[in-house]
């Protein structure tokens, strides 16, 4: 990790980008934030945030409950004698006085940690550090999924002066992107709007002057979707510029070996989880959606290894067809990896998905 997202204060490196680049590196320790209110802790493993034992500020946690309206005084301090009489966690006191039921709790914890990380995405000043796990970590009572955190707490912010620091200058040409992680996340009508009018590349000037969500809005959502890596800057291309007009078959046994490369770890993620059955699952996944694949794909078949095999003769396709062709081609690649991806998360939880996502932006990168 940048030694900037380490440690600093959020004056010079907003909260979402410290939380972004822990998610990237798939890091493990605490995140710690110090300013109004007193500090706040993250616990991360292997770039997720969870809460458990050690990690949860109990104090915070009961505050949490009292203001919400979700108990009483009375029966909050009944819980804290319980848990100091029996010597066992606040957790546990909770559910054994009884006072609340156990899907009730672990509602009320998801949102507590989530509105703590909320209220630092507009903070300007705090000084942060991240390192080591400051006590042996147990079961993680809650594990969030940091990219859609990200995505929440930047609909909230409010600090135009934030926002800016997240912005590069409206000169600079961005595009839009696709990482595996996109259809993981519940884009609103409008977002997905932009993310539309990010598939040409463009200053952000001009993108502001075609949005018809206006300026304010259309900064706020590109600020999230630079952040989380949906866009991303380029530079300018020559007007006269084109794409190849062929690719050797080198190049396309590259990226067809990449791609079936991530396929066969998909399966091979998936298999250690639920054995044999495995390979009916994703090609359950296959099927969902072979009707919205390139006709180069419709003959696919899907391997004992989980590697996807076609009829077709794919490499002599990509250098005879045009431009759009073969964009479409990739395309449909990267539908089948997100389709793959999503029966893993259906399969196993939400809590397998971001390790899986980011085991597979790493297989290829050094090719």
């Amino acid at each position: 990790m940048d030694e900037a997202l380490r440690r600093g204060n959020l004056s010079e490196t907003p909260f979402a980008t410290v939380l972004a680049g822990i998610w990237r590196e798939e890091l493990t320790g605490t995140l710690r934030v110090d300013g109004v209110g007193g500090p706040k802790s993250f616990a991360f493993e292997n770039g997720q945030l969870l809460i458990d034992r050690a990690s949860l500020a109990e104090k915070d946690f009961l505050k949490y409950l009292l203001t919400s309206g979700a108990t009483d005084l009375i029966s909050l301090a009944q819980s804290e004698e319980f848990a100091e009489r029996n010597g066992v966690s606040i957790i546990r006191a909770l559910l054994e006085v009884p006072l609340v039921e156990p899907g009730r709790l672990w509602a009320l914890l998801e949102g507590f940690v989530k509105e703590e990380a909320y209220a630092l995405f507009d903070r300007e000043e705090g000084e942060f550090e991240f390192g080591p796990l400051r006590t042996p970590r147990g079961p993680a009572l809650i594990s969030l999924f940091v990219p859609s955190l990200i995505l929440e707490g930047a609909r909230r912010m409010t600090n135009d002066s934030v926002i800016a620091r997240l912005l590069p200058p409206e000169g600079e040409t961005i595009q839009g992107l696709e990482p595996y992680f996109l259809d993981l996340l519940d884009l609103l009508p409008h977002e997905k709007y932009v993310l539309g009018l990010l598939e040409s590349p463009g200053t952000l000037s001009d993108l502001y002057e075609s949005s018809d969500l206006g300026k304010r809005e259309s900064r706020r959502t590109l600020s999230v979707f630079l952040c989380l890596g949906l866009a991303g800057t380029k530079p300018p291309r020559p007007k006269t510029g084109k794409l190849p007009a062929e690719m050797s078959l080198a190049d396309m046994d590259k990226v067809f070996g990449i791609f079936n490369a991530k396929c066969s770890y998909i399966f091979k993620y998936i298999s250690k989880e639920i054995g044999p059955v495995a390979l009916s699952v994703i090609g359950n996944s296959l099927e969902d959606v072979r009707s919205r694949l390139d006709p180069a794909f419709q003959g696919l078949e899907l391997k004992a290894d989980g590697r996807i095999e076609l009829k077709s003769l794919l490499k002599t396709s990509m250098n005879l067809i045009g431009d759009e062709n073969r964009r479409g081609l990739l395309r449909s690649m990267d539908e089948i990896l997100v389709a793959e991806v999503l029966a893993v998360k259906r399969t196993l939880g939400s809590g397998h998905e971001s390790a899986l996502v980011r085991s597979l932006e790493r297989i290829g990168e050094t090719s």
